[in-house]
């Protein structure tokens, strides 16, 4: 029996050429490592080997599936299927009530389709699927892919788990999970996603927790988790969204990269709308959770975008008001930037007031006769510096600028002329400014 040692990638091997009908064994050189590998050509041998595989196992002798595999499951060990992989339940009859699916350590050159049926058990370790692997209306108790990695797009539609484990596996593409429920533990740990992870219309009803690092985008659209769940991040590069997803119990959100990052995992720069669903669950997430200074964070980015795409719908109509108070209050979620805004708003009615004493009348009598200001100039030119007079001026009017703000209004200093209408604003100011400052406050420490 000729045994010719075999360089090439599985998925440029040729029938005919490279295999031949008459090899029962062929040695392929894999990463450098050279294994025997027994060639299967039909499916009466490989329904024969897994009546017994044991044997094959313990020798070290994989498997090379030549031909389109249908409706034929088991346990493969050290496997390559050089053609398509298939189960359809719903064209096989005979089958059993409880379906069991175990791959380990083998190579699938083309796509994987599963369509149907009820497994017991599906686990996938230690594989390289090259190609694409379709998951249809199949109801399984538990799943497992670990220490896999998928080099195209992995779909699972319309398909109920009762348990599924994800670890330390590797998707190349997509990974879409549509109408999916997972009625107990949903478990992805040490997961790299290097394109488009998404959960389309999914329900998680047990434990979740998930660890993924993340180059591309992790998408939840629409899903429901009723039970504690936990979503961590690695690493992520990409983009993270929560578009109308509903947390009925905790979950617990990895904060300090997503701060490090300034939230940018959440913002989509063309997509307003998708970003303000994020920063409104992801701010829920954190008040739930107690971590009120993400809460207060994230509140604000949902109510900046809010803005932002109300404005993208109404084209040329600019809404002042709202922008003015995100500026000053960061929409009521900031009791440091209301602080801040009270500050300035006193100061520049205090310099006002300053400019206008003329305007200003004290038991009678003008506040000053001229800007106070140039008084301190003149004072200083003419080295007659008098620090009670300036004292007494600039105390006033500062007096006179807080009582205002504040809307205590005492009636010992009355304004003049438009100095009324000035007046009247600050006073405004001043009420909207403390509301604000209560309400701030309150979210902060209450």
């Amino acid at each position: 029996m000729n045994k010719e040692i075999l360089t090439k990638g599985f998925d440029e091997l040729e029938l005919g050429k490279d295999i031949k009908e008459t090899d029962d064994f062929i040695l392929i050189d894999k990463d450098g490592v050279i294994l025997e590998y027994r060639v299967i050509f039909t499916e009466k041998e490989l329904l024969e080997y897994i009546d017994d595989h044991k044997g094959h196992t313990e020798n070290r002798s994989g498997l090379l599936v030549t031909f389109e595999c249908n409706n034929i499951l088991g346990e493969f060990y050290n496997t390559i299927f050089l053609r398509k992989f298939r189960f359809d339940s719903y064209s096989n009859l005979k089958m059993d009530s409880q379906l069991r699916l175990i791959l380990n350590n083998c190579e699938f050159v083309e796509d994987i389709e599963l369509l149907g049926g009820d497994y017991k058990r599906i686990k996938i370790n230690n594989c390289i699927i090259r190609n694409n692997m379709f998951v249809r209306f199949i109801n399984c108790d538990k799943l497992r892919i670990s220490e896999t990695v998928v080099k195209e797009s992995i779909i699972v539609e319309n398909s109920e788990f009762g348990k599924f484990y994800g670890n330390a596996s590797i998707f190349k593409e997509n990974l879409l999970f549509q109408e999916v429920n997972i009625l107990n533990d949903f478990i992805l740990d040490k997961i790299k996603g290097e394109k488009e992870l998404c959960f389309v219309d999914c329900r998680f009803e047990g434990l979740s927790k998930l660890e993924l690092d993340i180059n591309g985008e992790l998408s939840f659209l629409q899903c429901s988790f009723y039970k504690k769940s936990e979503i961590n991040f690695d690493d992520i590069k990409g983009k993270f969204s929560l578009y109308k997803t509903n947390f009925s119990d905790k979950c617990y959100l990895e904060y300090e990269l997503l701060e490090n990052k300034k939230y940018k995992p959440l913002i989509f720069d063309n997509d307003f709308k998708k970003t303000k669903w994020n920063f409104l669950i992801v701010s829920d997430i954190y008040k739930s959770s107690g971590r009120i200074d993400q809460y207060l964070e994230t509140l604000y980015y949902f109510k900046k975008y809010e803005r932002l795409e109300r404005k993208s719908k109404n084209k040329g109509n600019f809404n002042l008001l709202y922008y003015l108070i995100g500026i000053t209050t960061k929409y009521y979620t900031s009791w440091e930037r209301t602080l801040l805004s009270m500050v300035v708003v006193i100061v520049s009615f205090f310099l006002l007031y300053c400019f206008f004493p003329n305007l200003l009348m004290c038991k009678d009598v003008q506040l000053n006769s001229k800007n106070l200001f140039i008084t301190i100039f003149e004072m200083l030119k003419n080295s007659n510096f008098d620090a009670n007079f300036l004292i007494s001026k600039l105390g006033n009017t500062l007096y006179f600028t807080i009582i205002t703000f504040t809307t205590v209004g005492y009636g010992d200093i009355i304004p003049l002329n438009w100095m009324k209408m000035a007046v009247g604003l600050e006073s405004f100011l001043g009420v909207f400014f403390t509301s604000s400052f209560v309400v701030s406050l309150s979210r902060r420490f209450m």
